[in-house]
């Protein structure tokens, strides 16, 4: 398999299960036009710096609700009941709004949608954040309940809804619905490639596990459904094959990770790509799996007794159970592993508080900060010029390497 230069990736901050649900977006995929920066291109490592240009403190973490979303250099989160627009690289609030959301943010550049504890599907003014409609989704929490959004999308003027009644896709212009597919938990990661949307969803039986659903974006209907192992990470697709990780446990499985080949057009698994050999599953596998659409980055689980985290790169044109070609070490758990320009620089997030900004192609380390004090595992989110790094009740805002400094 050779990727091609247009891909529809997924996103590109991985986090551990407690930073998802305190700030990243239950969903962010994005496509990746002809011309982008290889993981191999190289850049002027001087121009890397990971100290924080601001820093904002918003409250006890234990306390509010947050759910952040960069978009550019927008930085779209809720205190309490206050939703609020922050101009990530002047470092000054835009305006506020009395909403409490509980989705990611999507926009167009001039106006935004979000879902609020209500379950309510709002469309703000991008510039003045002035209320444009409201809509009552198709879940309306019962007195003291709040909603629960399991992925926000927008695609041609189409706004993709997941939550517990399932997938509801609304006109971006009037909140009108266009069609909705009724589905307990469904949706929670979505990608869209073409005119085709890859949900995942749960699937009940005698195991509780993640299936994966091809639907038509204009119609709403249900293509195919693949309920073979467990597959709610979905990691990359070059337009006629996804790539999703099965993460069927057991000691049959035999592998720290799993990666499946799919057919877009039908569901079926066409090959499995296995790495890294394990005896026990359940205790070796891996905590995550990232992919730029170059390498696939097998984060492994942190070995208390060596007292390390190995991180394991595999290029995605090479064979099952191929040698990693690069290997990565830390001294403690990895919670987040991201990419801003797609340059070879990862930017690492350790739950000691340790940020590393680290050049994939020789594992050396450019540079480091170290956030003391830190109660909780650092959530890291990439925007155009800027990474936003949250820290215990702080968000701190960090200029990344702009394409005028590479080669």
């Amino acid at each position: 398999m050779k990727v091609t230069t247009k891909q529809t990736l997924s996103r590109l901050v991985k986090t551990s299960i407690a930073a998802a649900l305190f700030l990243s977006p239950a969903s962010a995929f994005y496509e990746i036009g002809v011309g982008h920066v290889s993981a191999a291109s190289a850049v002027h490592h001087t121009a890397i710096n990971l100290k924080p240009f601001w820093t904002k403190t918003v409250g006890n973490p234990n306390k509010i609700n947050t759910r952040a979303t960069l978009l550019k250099n927008d930085l779209y989160y809720t205190v309490g009941n206050t939703y609020i627009a922050f101009e990530a690289l002047a470092s000054r609030t835009r305006w506020t709004f009395q909403a409490s959301a509980v989705s990611q943010t999507v926009t167009d550049g001039q106006s935004v949608w979000f879902t609020d504890a209500k379950g309510q599907l709002l469309k703000l003014n991008a510039k003045s954040g002035k209320l444009q409609w409201k809509v009552q989704t198709q879940v309306s929490p019962k007195k003291g309940e709040r909603y629960s959004n399991f992925s926000l999308h927008l695609a041609d003027g189409v706004i993709y809804v997941g939550d517990e009644y399932g997938l509801t896709a609304y006109y971006a212009s009037n909140g009108k619905v266009k069609w909705k597919t009724k589905s307990n938990n469904h949706g929670f990661n979505l990608l869209q490639t073409g005119d085709m949307l890859v949900v995942s969803t749960t699937i009940s039986g005698a195991l509780t596990t993640s299936g994966l659903q091809g639907i038509e974006a204009k119609s709403g209907k249900v293509k195919w459904t693949l309920t073979d192992g467990d597959h709610q990470n979905i990691l990359f697709s070059d337009g006629q094959t996804l790539y999703s990780r099965d993460e069927s446990s057991g000691i049959d499985a035999g592998y720290a990770a799993n990666i499946d080949e799919i057919r877009l057009s039908n569901g079926t698994i066409k090959a499995t790509r296995s790495y890294i050999p394990v005896d026990f599953v359940e205790m070796q596998s891996a905590s995550d799996v990232v992919s730029d659409g170059d390498y696939f980055y097998v984060i492994g689980k942190y070995d208390d007794e060596q007292k390390q985290a190995v991180i394991s790169r595999f290029p995605v044109d090479g064979p099952s159970g191929d040698e990693p070609d690069q290997t990565y070490t830390f001294d403690a758990p990895v919670v987040d592993w991201s990419f801003a320009n797609r340059d070879g620089v990862a930017y690492v997030s350790l739950n000691n508080g340790k940020q590393i900004a680290l050049d994939t192609n020789s594992g050396k380390t450019l540079t480091s900060v170290h956030y003391k004090g830190n109660p909780n595992p650092l959530s890291t989110i990439v925007g155009q010029d800027v990474i936003l790094v949250q820290h215990g009740a702080n968000f701190s805002g960090v200029k990344v390497t702009s394409s005028a400094n590479r080669q």
